[in-house]
């Protein structure tokens, strides 16, 4: 009977702490309004990310703009083209 008692003490101790540890491993149900808000809140993070990768792209294709600008600037002029053809009895153009 002195053990039946011991054991009705042990778990008497020992349950209620077991509780709260079950209990905050399970996570309370969102409602749909949270559910609404958190559903937003990834639709817009997924825009501003589209956004920055749209502002990316340009930023890039200007900068190429501009290079291919400034090559164009300095670069050695062609030569220009020759209208005619070789006066007679030259050996070439």
């Amino acid at each position: 009977m002195r053990w039946l008692m011991m054991g009705a003490v042990t778990l008497s101790f020992a349950f209620p702490l077991a509780l709260p540890a079950e209990a905050q491993t399970r996570l309370p149900r969102t409602s749909p309004a949270e559910r609404q808000v958190q559903d937003i809140n990834r639709s817009l993070r997924q825009e501003q990310r589209q956004l920055r990768l749209e502002q990316q792209i340009q930023i890039d294709r200007n900068q190429l703009q501009r290079q291919i600008d400034r090559q164009r600037l300095f670069s050695n002029p062609t030569p220009p083209a020759r209208i005619g053809t070789c006066p007679p009895g030259s050996v070439a153009c």
